[in-house]
């Protein structure tokens, strides 16, 4: 029974060690994103994804490039997912959310939830880091401004209008 459970432990540590390192090839993580009939999104690692027409039947159809080739084309109808595969490892997926009909020629579709994995065999992503800039006679920070205290003449003086105020109402009561 010992041996079960140990067995039982450590084939849960290796699942949990191969799903923690899939996690970090994560570029979008359920994200969302619009695009009008005509329209193309530019993804990570070189990838773009266009949204050539909308049909009457809620269905559209999207093209997939990769450096100006295109890797995928399909029609995906309401609700339905665009998935791109590369030697068994999924890249990109999303799900068409909802259609607004537009004029004649354009409409925009939701796409929610997107996700996209690395491509292995593309250059790595970069990660750009964002510093705030600080400009003249404003301040960028997020806190509050420092609360001032009160003086304390201000409580003396409180306190003696209190005072004063209290004996009044105590002597018109007697």
């Amino acid at each position: 029974m010992m041996g079960k459970n140990v067995s039982t432990l450590a084939v849960s540590l290796i699942i949990l060690a191969f799903s923690g390192s899939a996690a970090s090839n994560i570029i979008l993580n359920g994200t969302d994103f619009y695009l009008s009939t005509g329209d193309s999104y530019g993804l990570s690692q070189g990838y773009v994804i266009k949204l050539k027409s909308v049909s009457n039947e809620e269905s559209v159809w999207l093209e997939l490039e990769s450096n100006d080739t295109i890797v995928k084309s399909e029609i995906i109808h309401l609700k339905g997912y665009f998935t791109y595969n590369k030697t068994n490892r999924t890249i990109l997926s999303l799900k068409v959310d909802n259609i607004y009909s537009g004029s004649r020629d354009t409409n925009l579709v939701s796409f929610f939830p997107v996700y996209q994995y690395t491509d292995p065999d593309m250059p790595a992503p970069k990660i750009i880091e964002v510093t705030p800039v600080k400009t003249i006679g404003q301040d960028n920070s997020s806190a509050p401004p420092p609360e001032q205290p009160i003086p304390e003449y201000m409580i003396w003086i409180t306190g003696i209008i209190f005072v004063i105020v209290l004996f009044y109402i105590v002597r018109k009561l007697w």
